[in-house]
């Protein structure tokens, strides 16, 4: 487990594959989880490198509050202890397109192409008091927290089609201790909640894909995604239709074919 010194933290990372640097930054999950179903087809063209958020994993947690912008500050910080000057950038899981948004935003030179999945500009008042729901619940029961969550990651269709795939993401939830210490959810929700880039996204100036399930995903979805495709200058949208918040799950043939054909064609090599 490789770590460096990032900002204030110790910051845990992997990397696999070769080819130009992509940078996959994720949401609520530690970076072994992050886009597995999509490693291997990820590392045939690209060095991936993964990470843990503070609070995450093996990254150090801090007993302080955090923010998106430290967040995406300590990705900069990961790329220049890597020697990365610039790169490509897969921001997904929502809260993991937050962060890339802003690493955009604050260190424009670092991003030669930017992909967000679920991203929202600024949360609405469902989306704050779902996220405080929640932080309630993991503190009551965090295994039924984890199958609540999971519920809103999955259309019914896949609960019914694949129920060994929503059992399996709702026991990782709620047992592979995403959440080192007991604060670090509610420091995350919180940096979540706080967030706003409305305003602000607009001076992110490289090639960006905003990709977003359909109607069913009502943590995210099409409401924020519209809003922060119309923000980001020269940005363009992808729609999954018929799936939830964990859609490149759900749309896995689709989501690779998206995520490849936009980073062949944009980024340096």
């Amino acid at each position: 487990m490789p770590k460096l010194r990032v900002s204030d933290i110790e910051m845990h990372y992997e990397e696999v594959g070769n080819g130009p640097p992509l940078l996959i930054s994720t949401g609520w999950a530690r970076a072994e989880r992050a886009f597995i179903q999509h490693r291997e087809l990820l590392a045939k063209d690209f060095r991936c490198i993964r990470h843990d958020h503070r609070g995450i994993g093996a990254s150090d947690s801090p007993d302080a509050p955090y923010s998106i912008e430290a967040m995406a500050d300590d990705l900069a910080g990961l790329l220049d202890a890597l020697n990365i000057p610039r790169c490509r950038v897969l921001g997904g899981g929502g809260m993991g397109a937050l962060v890339c948004m802003e690493l955009a935003i604050r260190h424009p030179q670092k991003v030669s192409a930017l992909m967000l999945g679920s991203p929202c500009l600024k949360v609405d008042n469902f989306l704050r008091e779902t996220l405080q729901m929640w932080k309630e619940l993991r503190r009551l029961d965090p295994v039924l927290w984890a199958r609540e969550v999971t519920l809103w990651c999955y259309t019914p269709e896949t609960f019914n089609a694949r129920p060994d795939l929503t059992a399996a993401a709702a026991r990782a939830r709620g047992g592979e201790q995403t959440f080192a210490q007991p604060w670090s959810f509610d420091r995350i929700v919180d940096a979540y909640c706080a967030y706003d880039a409305t305003g602000r996204a607009g001076r992110i100036n490289c090639p960006t894909l905003v990709t977003s399930a359909g109607e069913q995903d009502l943590i995210t979805g099409p409401r924020f995604a519209y809003e922060a495709q119309r923000a980001i200058p020269n940005s363009k949208l992808h729609i999954f239709e018929r799936t939830s918040h964990n859609f490149w799950v759900e749309k896995f043939d689709e989501w690779g074919a998206v995520t490849r054909d936009f980073f062949g064609t944009h980024g340096d090599d």
